[in-house]
């Protein structure tokens, strides 16, 4: 079902969406917490830059290194646009980036220095939709790289657990050592 929804809101007419990947050694360095805060950050940022095409990419791959942001851009008819094209549509719109976006965030805190005003909402995802939508692509998005790594390490079994600490997770550590 996720799957499903996940390409319908990526195709909607007039969508811009976003995730953000940060792996695994910035994690370490800064926390989870950090890490969620500054994917949030990247992401929005994202969608602010979409129509310039900044930074952008089509896919996220076990094969990338690094922290990076997935995101795509529709016009009105739900065709994908690509960073020429959005840089004109942007243009001929007048679009003032400074002015035009407000970001919900879902949980109870907003990142610091994000680049437009935002306001955090506990809960949010079961609140207001462009939450939900958000939330289903960082998940769609965090599925399809496990499933990747599930290929490449099958002994961690990290299609069924996502990488969460779950107990068969714990045991496949305990005995494998950390994924690589």
């Amino acid at each position: 079902e996720r799957e499903r929804l996940y390409e319908e809101i990526v195709a909607a007419p007039g969508v811009r969406w976003a995730a953000a990947v940060v792996d695994a050694p910035r994690i370490d360095e800064i926390n989870i917490l950090q890490a969620t805060m500054e994917a949030m950050k990247m992401a929005t940022t994202a969608i602010m830059d979409s129509p310039k095409g900044k930074g952008c990419i089509k896919e996220a791959s076990v094969d990338r290194n690094g922290c990076y942001v997935v995101c795509g851009a529709n016009d009105d008819s739900g065709r994908a646009i690509e960073a020429a094209d959005a840089a004109a549509t942007a243009l001929s719109a007048g679009e003032d980036v400074d002015d035009s976006y407000y970001a919900l965030i879902d949980g109870n805190r907003v990142p610091k220095e994000m680049p437009c005003e935002a306001e955090p909402m506990v809960k949010g995802d079961s609140r207001e939709y462009c939450i939900g939508a958000a939330s289903l692509i960082a998940k769609v998005t965090r599925d399809r790289l496990m499933h990747a790594y599930d290929e490449l390490y099958p002994e961690y079994n990290l299609q069924q657990h996502k990488g969460y600490p779950t107990a068969a997770h714990m045991s496949a550590v305990f005995k494998h050592g950390a994924s690589p």
